[in-house]
Protein backbone atom coordinates (compact mmCIF):
# COMPACT_ATOMS: atom_id res chain seq x y z
CA UNK A 1 0.00 0.00 0.00
CA UNK A 2 1.41 3.71 -0.71
CA UNK A 3 0.81 4.69 2.96
CA UNK A 4 3.66 2.05 3.65
CA UNK A 5 6.43 3.55 1.81
CA UNK A 6 7.29 6.53 3.71
CA UNK A 7 9.31 4.45 6.29
CA UNK A 8 12.00 3.43 4.12
CA UNK A 9 13.21 7.17 4.40
CA UNK A 10 11.88 7.90 8.10
CA UNK A 11 14.53 9.90 10.12
CA UNK A 12 16.15 7.78 12.62
CA UNK A 13 15.10 9.15 16.21
CA UNK A 14 12.91 9.15 18.53
CA UNK A 15 10.25 11.74 18.16
CA UNK A 16 7.24 12.54 20.36
CA UNK A 17 3.66 10.47 18.73
CA UNK A 18 2.19 14.04 18.11
CA UNK A 19 5.41 14.87 16.09
CA UNK A 20 5.89 11.52 14.62
CA UNK A 21 4.32 12.31 11.44
CA UNK A 22 2.80 15.82 9.71
CA UNK A 23 -1.00 15.29 9.97
CA UNK A 24 -0.77 14.65 13.50
CA UNK A 25 -0.13 18.08 15.08
CA UNK A 26 -2.56 19.86 12.08
CA UNK A 27 -5.43 17.55 13.08
CA UNK A 28 -5.00 18.23 16.88
CA UNK A 29 -4.79 21.84 16.32
CA UNK A 30 -7.04 21.99 13.34
CA UNK A 31 -10.32 20.50 14.99
CA UNK A 32 -10.72 22.37 17.94
CA UNK A 33 -9.72 25.60 16.76
CA UNK A 34 -12.33 25.24 13.87
CA UNK A 35 -15.34 24.45 16.79
CA UNK A 36 -13.93 27.43 18.61
CA UNK A 37 -13.61 29.53 15.24
CA UNK A 38 -17.39 28.93 14.55
CA UNK A 39 -18.99 28.83 17.89
CA UNK A 40 -17.52 32.81 18.42
CA UNK A 41 -18.52 33.74 15.04
CA UNK A 42 -22.02 31.97 15.80
CA UNK A 43 -22.98 33.66 18.88
CA UNK A 44 -21.27 36.98 17.83
CA UNK A 45 -23.17 36.87 14.57
CA UNK A 46 -26.51 35.74 16.09
CA UNK A 47 -25.96 39.07 18.71
CA UNK A 48 -25.16 36.84 22.09
CA UNK A 49 -21.56 38.37 22.53
CA UNK A 50 -19.07 40.86 21.15
CA UNK A 51 -15.50 40.70 19.65
CA UNK A 52 -14.40 44.06 21.09
CA UNK A 53 -11.01 42.66 20.32
CA UNK A 54 -11.46 42.18 16.49
CA UNK A 55 -12.24 45.19 14.29
CA UNK A 56 -13.14 43.83 11.02
CA UNK A 57 -14.84 40.68 12.01
CA UNK A 58 -16.31 39.45 9.14
CA UNK A 59 -12.95 39.53 7.07
CA UNK A 60 -11.70 38.29 10.30
CA UNK A 61 -14.27 34.75 9.90
CA UNK A 62 -12.87 34.87 6.35
CA UNK A 63 -9.88 34.77 6.45
CA UNK A 64 -9.31 32.35 9.82
CA UNK A 65 -11.50 29.38 8.12
CA UNK A 66 -9.45 30.18 4.60
CA UNK A 67 -5.91 30.65 5.71
CA UNK A 68 -5.41 29.85 9.19
CA UNK A 69 -7.39 26.63 8.89
CA UNK A 70 -6.51 25.93 5.31
CA UNK A 71 -3.00 26.64 5.94
CA UNK A 72 -2.81 23.52 8.58
CA UNK A 73 -5.17 21.35 5.86
CA UNK A 74 -2.43 22.08 3.38
CA UNK A 75 0.60 21.84 5.51
CA UNK A 76 -1.46 18.21 6.72
CA UNK A 77 -1.63 17.22 3.16
CA UNK A 78 1.75 17.96 1.70
CA UNK A 79 3.55 16.78 5.01
CA UNK A 80 1.87 13.24 4.61
CA UNK A 81 1.60 13.23 0.33
CA UNK A 82 5.04 13.85 -0.08
CA UNK A 83 6.60 11.07 0.73
CA UNK A 84 4.19 9.18 -0.66
CA UNK A 85 4.33 10.71 -3.93
CA UNK A 86 8.25 11.25 -4.19
CA UNK A 87 9.98 8.31 -2.51
CA UNK A 88 13.28 9.37 -0.69
CA UNK A 89 11.78 12.42 0.35
CA UNK A 90 12.14 12.65 4.41
CA UNK A 91 9.41 13.32 6.22
CA UNK A 92 8.72 16.41 8.27
CA UNK A 93 8.90 15.48 12.04
CA UNK A 94 9.95 16.46 15.37
CA UNK A 95 11.35 19.81 15.88
CA UNK A 96 11.19 21.47 12.59
CA UNK A 97 7.28 20.60 12.52
CA UNK A 98 6.70 21.49 16.13
CA UNK A 99 8.37 24.90 15.17
CA UNK A 100 6.22 25.32 12.31
CA UNK A 101 3.02 24.45 14.31
CA UNK A 102 4.27 27.28 16.66
CA UNK A 103 4.46 29.88 14.44
CA UNK A 104 1.04 28.87 12.87
CA UNK A 105 -0.44 29.36 16.73
CA UNK A 106 1.49 32.62 16.85
CA UNK A 107 0.06 33.65 13.70
CA UNK A 108 -3.44 32.88 14.78
CA UNK A 109 -2.59 35.48 18.05
CA UNK A 110 -0.96 37.95 15.75
CA UNK A 111 -4.28 38.09 13.29
CA UNK A 112 -6.97 37.97 16.36
CA UNK A 113 -5.00 40.89 18.08
CA UNK A 114 -4.40 42.81 14.79
CA UNK A 115 -5.98 45.76 15.81
CA UNK A 116 -3.40 46.10 18.91
CA UNK A 117 -0.44 44.93 17.40
CA UNK A 118 -0.89 46.60 14.28
CA UNK A 119 -1.36 44.44 11.10
CA UNK A 120 2.52 43.94 10.35
CA UNK A 121 3.20 41.20 12.85
CA UNK A 122 0.37 39.14 11.75
CA UNK A 123 1.55 40.13 8.14
CA UNK A 124 4.63 39.03 8.27
CA UNK A 125 4.13 35.77 10.79
CA UNK A 126 1.43 34.65 8.44
CA UNK A 127 3.74 35.19 5.09
CA UNK A 128 6.33 33.63 6.22
CA UNK A 129 4.71 30.29 7.32
CA UNK A 130 2.69 30.20 4.08
CA UNK A 131 6.38 30.72 2.13
CA UNK A 132 7.83 28.09 4.56
CA UNK A 133 5.28 25.67 3.40
CA UNK A 134 5.50 26.95 0.08
CA UNK A 135 9.37 26.47 -0.04
CA UNK A 136 8.92 22.91 1.38
CA UNK A 137 6.47 21.46 -1.15
CA UNK A 138 8.60 22.86 -4.24
CA UNK A 139 11.82 21.04 -3.46
CA UNK A 140 10.39 18.12 -4.24
CA UNK A 141 8.43 19.10 -6.64
CA UNK A 142 10.75 20.58 -8.86
CA UNK A 143 13.56 18.10 -7.84
CA UNK A 144 11.60 15.42 -9.69
CA UNK A 145 12.89 15.31 -13.90
CA UNK A 146 8.89 14.54 -14.35
CA UNK A 147 7.25 17.42 -12.99
CA UNK A 148 4.51 15.08 -11.62
CA UNK A 149 2.24 16.82 -9.21
CA UNK A 150 3.66 20.58 -10.42
CA UNK A 151 0.06 22.58 -10.39
CA UNK A 152 -0.03 21.73 -6.51
CA UNK A 153 3.21 24.01 -6.08
CA UNK A 154 1.45 26.77 -8.18
CA UNK A 155 -1.44 26.45 -6.22
CA UNK A 156 0.32 27.06 -3.07
CA UNK A 157 2.66 29.88 -4.98
CA UNK A 158 -1.07 31.22 -5.65
CA UNK A 159 -2.64 31.14 -2.18
CA UNK A 160 0.87 33.02 -1.14
CA UNK A 161 0.18 35.97 -3.84
CA UNK A 162 -3.83 36.69 -2.46
CA UNK A 163 -2.52 36.60 1.08
CA UNK A 164 0.01 38.90 0.15
CA UNK A 165 -2.63 41.05 -1.72
CA UNK A 166 -5.15 40.95 1.26
CA UNK A 167 -2.43 42.27 3.93
CA UNK A 168 -1.46 45.20 0.80
CA UNK A 169 -5.04 46.19 0.95
CA UNK A 170 -5.57 46.03 5.32
CA UNK A 171 -2.52 48.27 4.96
CA UNK A 172 -3.33 50.78 2.84
CA UNK A 173 -1.32 49.92 -0.06
CA UNK A 174 -3.56 48.71 -2.77
CA UNK A 175 -7.40 50.11 -2.76
CA UNK A 176 -9.10 46.73 -3.54
CA UNK A 177 -11.33 46.32 -0.83
CA UNK A 178 -10.78 43.04 1.34
CA UNK A 179 -13.62 41.08 0.68
CA UNK A 180 -13.55 40.90 -3.26
CA UNK A 181 -9.69 39.53 -2.15
CA UNK A 182 -11.01 37.29 0.18
CA UNK A 183 -13.89 35.72 -2.63
CA UNK A 184 -10.86 35.47 -4.95
CA UNK A 185 -8.97 33.60 -2.55
CA UNK A 186 -11.70 31.44 -2.24
CA UNK A 187 -11.92 30.58 -5.49
CA UNK A 188 -8.09 29.59 -5.20
CA UNK A 189 -8.21 27.33 -2.54
CA UNK A 190 -11.75 25.61 -4.23
CA UNK A 191 -9.05 24.64 -7.13
CA UNK A 192 -6.39 23.72 -4.66
CA UNK A 193 -9.06 21.36 -3.03
CA UNK A 194 -10.25 20.06 -6.57
CA UNK A 195 -6.33 19.47 -7.05
CA UNK A 196 -6.05 17.37 -3.38
CA UNK A 197 -9.40 15.92 -3.61
CA UNK A 198 -8.33 14.55 -7.21
CA UNK A 199 -5.59 12.67 -5.80
CA UNK A 200 -7.20 11.71 -2.10
CA UNK A 201 -10.21 10.43 -4.44
CA UNK A 202 -7.55 8.27 -6.05
CA UNK A 203 -5.79 7.04 -2.70
CA UNK A 204 -8.92 6.41 -1.20
CA UNK A 205 -11.32 4.30 -3.09
CA UNK A 206 -7.87 1.83 -4.75
CA UNK A 207 -7.17 1.28 -0.90
CA UNK A 208 -10.75 0.45 -0.11
CA UNK A 209 -10.68 -2.14 -3.46
CA UNK A 210 -7.51 -3.49 -2.40
CA UNK A 211 -8.25 -4.48 1.28
CA UNK A 212 -11.53 -5.55 0.15
CA UNK A 213 -9.76 -7.88 -2.30
CA UNK A 214 -12.84 -7.90 -4.66
CA UNK A 215 -11.34 -6.52 -7.83
CA UNK A 216 -8.57 -6.07 -10.28
CA UNK A 217 -9.29 -2.66 -11.66
CA UNK A 218 -8.25 0.74 -10.72
CA UNK A 219 -9.83 3.78 -10.24
CA UNK A 220 -8.65 6.67 -11.74
CA UNK A 221 -9.81 10.58 -10.96
CA UNK A 222 -9.27 11.40 -14.40
CA UNK A 223 -7.50 14.87 -15.00
CA UNK A 224 -10.44 16.49 -17.44
CA UNK A 225 -13.13 17.28 -15.56
CA UNK A 226 -11.18 18.41 -12.51
CA UNK A 227 -9.39 20.24 -15.04
CA UNK A 228 -12.26 22.26 -16.61
CA UNK A 229 -14.11 23.07 -13.02
CA UNK A 230 -11.45 24.25 -12.23
CA UNK A 231 -11.01 26.43 -15.29
CA UNK A 232 -14.53 27.52 -14.60
CA UNK A 233 -13.99 28.57 -11.37
CA UNK A 234 -11.44 30.83 -12.24
CA UNK A 235 -13.40 32.27 -15.07
CA UNK A 236 -16.17 33.10 -12.78
CA UNK A 237 -13.65 34.05 -10.45
CA UNK A 238 -12.14 37.09 -12.60
CA UNK A 239 -15.40 37.62 -14.51
CA UNK A 240 -17.05 38.81 -11.24
CA UNK A 241 -13.81 40.46 -9.75
CA UNK A 242 -13.89 42.89 -13.01
CA UNK A 243 -17.18 43.34 -13.74
CA UNK A 244 -19.42 42.35 -10.41
CA UNK A 245 -23.43 41.37 -10.88
CA UNK A 246 -22.96 41.18 -14.91
CA UNK A 247 -25.55 38.74 -15.95
CA UNK A 248 -23.35 36.39 -17.65
CA UNK A 249 -21.79 35.05 -14.55
CA UNK A 250 -25.07 33.35 -14.45
CA UNK A 251 -24.36 31.30 -17.41
CA UNK A 252 -20.65 30.68 -16.10
CA UNK A 253 -21.95 29.79 -12.67
CA UNK A 254 -24.10 27.00 -14.49
CA UNK A 255 -20.72 25.97 -16.18
CA UNK A 256 -19.27 25.66 -13.36
CA UNK A 257 -22.21 23.30 -11.74
CA UNK A 258 -22.23 21.45 -15.31
CA UNK A 259 -18.84 20.58 -15.08
CA UNK A 260 -18.14 19.61 -11.47
CA UNK A 261 -21.09 16.95 -12.02
CA UNK A 262 -19.00 16.01 -14.48
CA UNK A 263 -16.11 14.25 -12.46
CA UNK A 264 -18.68 11.94 -10.67
CA UNK A 265 -18.23 10.31 -14.02
CA UNK A 266 -15.05 8.32 -12.99
CA UNK A 267 -17.04 6.57 -10.44
CA UNK A 268 -20.00 6.06 -13.05
CA UNK A 269 -17.02 4.57 -15.48
CA UNK A 270 -15.75 1.80 -13.03
CA UNK A 271 -16.86 -1.21 -14.60
CA UNK A 272 -16.30 -4.13 -12.05
CA UNK A 273 -18.79 -3.18 -9.55
CA UNK A 274 -20.92 -0.13 -8.65
CA UNK A 275 -18.92 1.91 -5.98
CA UNK A 276 -20.45 5.00 -6.58
CA UNK A 277 -22.87 4.36 -3.35
CA UNK A 278 -20.21 2.94 -1.71
CA UNK A 279 -19.46 3.91 2.29
CA UNK A 280 -17.27 6.58 1.81
CA UNK A 281 -17.16 6.85 -1.88
CA UNK A 282 -20.91 8.39 -1.54
CA UNK A 283 -19.15 11.31 1.13
CA UNK A 284 -16.61 11.84 -1.41
CA UNK A 285 -18.63 12.54 -4.06
CA UNK A 286 -20.69 15.07 -1.68
CA UNK A 287 -17.86 17.51 -2.63
CA UNK A 288 -18.08 18.37 -5.86
CA UNK A 289 -22.22 18.28 -6.05
CA UNK A 290 -22.05 20.63 -3.26
CA UNK A 291 -19.71 22.47 -5.42
CA UNK A 292 -22.27 22.06 -8.25
CA UNK A 293 -25.27 23.32 -6.31
CA UNK A 294 -23.19 25.95 -5.19
CA UNK A 295 -22.74 28.04 -8.48
CA UNK A 296 -25.75 26.54 -9.81
CA UNK A 297 -27.47 28.71 -6.98
CA UNK A 298 -25.15 31.37 -7.39
CA UNK A 299 -25.55 31.29 -11.52
CA UNK A 300 -29.42 31.63 -10.84
CA UNK A 301 -28.98 34.16 -8.60
CA UNK A 302 -27.56 36.33 -11.15
CA UNK A 303 -29.59 35.56 -13.89
CA UNK A 304 -32.64 36.26 -11.99
CA UNK A 305 -31.68 40.16 -11.15
CA UNK A 306 -29.48 39.16 -7.74
CA UNK A 307 -32.91 38.64 -5.82
CA UNK A 308 -31.20 36.81 -3.16
CA UNK A 309 -27.86 37.55 -1.29
CA UNK A 310 -25.29 35.71 -2.96
CA UNK A 311 -23.47 35.33 0.27
CA UNK A 312 -26.35 33.23 1.82
CA UNK A 313 -25.31 30.52 -1.48
CA UNK A 314 -21.80 30.84 -0.89
CA UNK A 315 -22.08 28.63 2.51
CA UNK A 316 -22.61 26.00 0.24
CA UNK A 317 -19.09 26.47 -1.04
CA UNK A 318 -17.49 27.43 2.31
CA UNK A 319 -19.58 25.23 5.02
CA UNK A 320 -19.82 22.43 2.43
CA UNK A 321 -17.84 21.76 -0.05
CA UNK A 322 -14.69 23.14 1.43
CA UNK A 323 -15.56 22.01 5.11
CA UNK A 324 -16.47 18.77 4.00
CA UNK A 325 -13.58 18.45 1.83
CA UNK A 326 -11.11 19.16 4.55
CA UNK A 327 -13.47 16.74 6.93
CA UNK A 328 -12.83 13.64 4.25
CA UNK A 329 -8.79 14.58 4.33
CA UNK A 330 -8.77 14.60 8.16
CA UNK A 331 -11.32 10.97 7.59
CA UNK A 332 -9.13 9.15 5.32
CA UNK A 333 -5.77 10.33 6.19
CA UNK A 334 -6.44 9.31 9.89
CA UNK A 335 -7.51 5.65 9.26
CA UNK A 336 -4.80 5.09 6.15
CA UNK A 337 -1.60 6.68 7.77
CA UNK A 338 -2.33 5.44 11.63
CA UNK A 339 -1.52 1.72 9.74
CA UNK A 340 -5.35 0.93 9.75
CA UNK A 341 -7.87 -0.84 7.13
CA UNK A 342 -9.55 1.58 5.40
CA UNK A 343 -12.15 -0.59 4.66
CA UNK A 344 -13.06 -2.07 7.90
CA UNK A 345 -12.82 1.61 9.49
CA UNK A 346 -15.50 3.02 7.65
CA UNK A 347 -18.43 3.35 9.70
CA UNK A 348 -21.80 5.29 11.03
CA UNK A 349 -20.07 7.61 12.22
CA UNK A 350 -18.68 8.98 9.38
CA UNK A 351 -22.02 9.07 7.32
CA UNK A 352 -23.40 10.82 9.99
CA UNK A 353 -20.80 13.30 10.30
CA UNK A 354 -21.50 14.19 6.83
CA UNK A 355 -24.79 14.88 7.37
CA UNK A 356 -24.88 16.89 9.84
CA UNK A 357 -22.26 19.28 7.60
CA UNK A 358 -24.70 19.11 5.11
CA UNK A 359 -27.73 19.71 7.40
CA UNK A 360 -25.70 22.48 8.71
CA UNK A 361 -25.37 23.98 5.31
CA UNK A 362 -28.88 24.05 4.63
CA UNK A 363 -29.33 26.00 7.89
CA UNK A 364 -27.07 28.46 6.88
CA UNK A 365 -28.56 28.61 3.34
CA UNK A 366 -32.14 28.83 4.71
CA UNK A 367 -31.34 32.41 5.67
CA UNK A 368 -31.45 33.82 1.71
CA UNK A 369 -35.27 32.51 2.08
CA UNK A 370 -36.27 33.38 5.35
CA UNK A 371 -33.96 36.25 6.82
CA UNK A 372 -36.81 36.93 9.47
CA UNK A 373 -35.18 33.54 11.05
CA UNK A 374 -32.01 34.72 10.42
CA UNK A 375 -30.72 35.12 13.94
CA UNK A 376 -31.67 31.41 15.06
CA UNK A 377 -30.76 29.59 11.48
CA UNK A 378 -26.96 31.88 12.64
CA UNK A 379 -26.62 30.27 15.81
CA UNK A 380 -28.54 26.84 15.02
CA UNK A 381 -26.21 26.11 11.82
CA UNK A 382 -22.68 27.06 13.78
CA UNK A 383 -23.61 24.39 16.49
CA UNK A 384 -24.62 21.65 14.15
CA UNK A 385 -21.19 22.68 11.98
CA UNK A 386 -19.05 21.72 14.85
CA UNK A 387 -20.77 18.27 15.91
CA UNK A 388 -18.53 16.47 13.22
CA UNK A 389 -15.89 17.84 14.63
CA UNK A 390 -16.39 16.76 18.44
CA UNK A 391 -17.22 13.50 16.79
CA UNK A 392 -13.60 13.36 14.82
CA UNK A 393 -11.83 14.38 18.24
CA UNK A 394 -13.76 11.53 20.21
CA UNK A 395 -13.15 9.13 17.79
CA UNK A 396 -9.50 9.96 16.01
CA UNK A 397 -8.02 11.54 18.60
CA UNK A 398 -6.44 8.54 20.52
CA UNK A 399 -5.49 7.26 17.17
CA UNK A 400 -3.09 10.72 16.36
CA UNK A 401 -2.05 10.50 20.35
CA UNK A 402 -0.71 6.95 19.58
CA UNK A 403 1.67 4.90 17.08
CA UNK A 404 0.85 3.41 14.25
CA UNK A 405 -1.19 0.09 14.38
CA UNK A 406 0.85 -1.57 12.30
CA UNK A 407 4.00 -0.99 13.90
CA UNK A 408 5.21 1.35 10.95
CA UNK A 409 6.75 4.86 12.00
CA UNK A 410 5.32 7.60 11.64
Amino acid sequence: MAATKHYESYPKGNFPIYLAYGFRPAFLLMTPYMIISILLWGLYYSGYISLPFIGDTLSWHIYEMLFGIGFLGMAAFIFTGTPELYPGTIPIVGKTLKNIMLLWIAGRVAFWFMDYLTVYPAAIINIALFAWLTLLVYKPIFKDPAKRHVSIAYGFVAVQVVQIWFYLSVLGFVKTPTLDILKVSLAVFLVLILLAIRRVNTEAVNEIIELEGKNEEIFFARPPAYNLTMFMIALFATVEFFYPANRVLGWIGLGVASASLAILNDFLAYEEENILLKRLNISLITVPILISVGYALIGYNYLIGLKYNNGDFLHILTSGAWTLSFYLVMIVVTIVHTGRDISKERNNWICFSVFLLLLATALRVAVAFYPEYSTYLYLSSAIVWTLPFIIYIALYFKWLLSPRADGLPG
